[in-house]
């Protein structure tokens, strides 16, 4: 090989690592300095119909802020965005950032001061380096090698209600705005998905510890693998964990599965939730973040999907348990 194709083939390299190290953060930025006080008051909606007004702007922005996300209101969790988050409207990635970060899955009112930048932006620019250089291998990594949204790039986060909001129920939304809902009764996979995360309520239940490792990790016979279930399980049936009181089997019961377009095909998984008391009519979740198994709730969710083993290896079904250590506050019973 020539020593100028192997030079440029390293340039190519270094470029695509740095703009890894970077994930299109650097489109976001200038020399001045992004404060309250020299920050611009805006909303979300605002930037988000107009990004080329506000690209590269200080901004200063309210909102409730989760997931390393912004959201205009409550209502706003139940927007329909693609996974790319090019097409959001009340809400507003903020930058994945070492520091400042909002609190690990507790929602929060916050005002976010920061640049306004765009991922398109960077898929952009890296289109016009490769065209120009054809024969290198460029690309964006980080956060923007998957996305195209606008993002937020936020040098101060303030708490404004340390209060965390409560999460919606089924009166206040429509079943089109829930990104979960009852799974269809002609789905193949219904039965066998339903099978398994029953099995698991039922290990759960009987305290049976290796029942709850074959069914939750494929890879039970490996021994690190086999280890992480077990604490899996240490936390979920403790004193004060969520299963610490598992409702039995005569229970109402509710086959919950995301929300797919004829595009997607059919649903990749099931949420099996099972109530606590003899009825949660108006109580179920709506959004998967909220099946969650939070001990305040009046369910609690069991999630079954197809795992790959591997190349020519076929597949299993996993049966799991989400446990989340914080999120919506739970609504008082009427």
């Amino acid at each position: 090989m020539r020593p100028d194709t192997i030079m440029r083939r390293r340039l190519a390299f270094l470029i695509a690592a740095l703009l890894l190290a970077f994930g299109g953060a650097a489109f976001a930025r200038s020399s001045d300095r992004c404060s309250p006080a020299t920050a611009k008051p805006t909303d979300i909606e605002t930037i988000q119909s107009n990004y080329r007004g506000w690209a590269g702007q200080c901004v200063r922005v309210r909102g409730i802020g989760v997931d390393n996300r912004l959201y205009s209101d409550r209502q706003a969790l139940t927007e329909h965005d693609p996974s790319d988050g090019a097409n959001a409207h009340r809400s507003i990635v903020l930058f994945p950032n070492r520091a400042p970060r909002l609190p690990e899955n507790r929602p929060i009112t916050v005002e976010v001061t920061g640049r306004v930048g765009s991922c398109q932006d960077a898929h952009d620019a890296i289109a016009e380096k490769q065209a120009a250089t054809p024969d290198q291998i460029i690309m964006v990594g980080g956060y923007c090698h998957t996305s195209l949204a606008t993002y937020i790039n936020p040098s101060h986060i303030r708490a404004l209600d340390m209060t965390r909001p409560l999460r919606l129920t089924e009166a206040e939304t429509t079943p089109e705005q829930r990104d979960i809902i009852d799974a269809p009764a002609d789905w193949p996979a219904l039965p066998a998905m339903r099978d398994a995360a029953r099995a698991l309520f039922t290990a759960l239940a009987e305290r049976d510890e290796a029942g709850f490792v074959r069914l939750s990790q494929p890879y039970h016979d490996s021994p690190s693998w086999a280890k992480e279930a077990r604490q899996d399980f240490a936390r979920l049936t403790a004193s004060n964990g969520a299963f610490a009181q598992v409702p039995p089997n005569t229970q109402p019961e509710r086959a919950l599965t995301d929300r797919v377009t004829a595009d997607d095909g059919t649903p990749f998984d099931l949420l099996l939730c099972r109530c606590k008391t003899a009825d949660c009519t108006g109580k179920w979740p709506v959004l998967r973040r909220d099946a969650d198994n939070l001990p305040s709730r009046p369910y609690l969710c069991v999630q079954a999907n197809d795992y790959l083993l591997g190349p020519r290896q076929g597949s299993v079904i996993q049966a799991t348990a989400p446990l989340a250590k914080d999120g919506f506050a739970e609504p008082a019973a009427p």
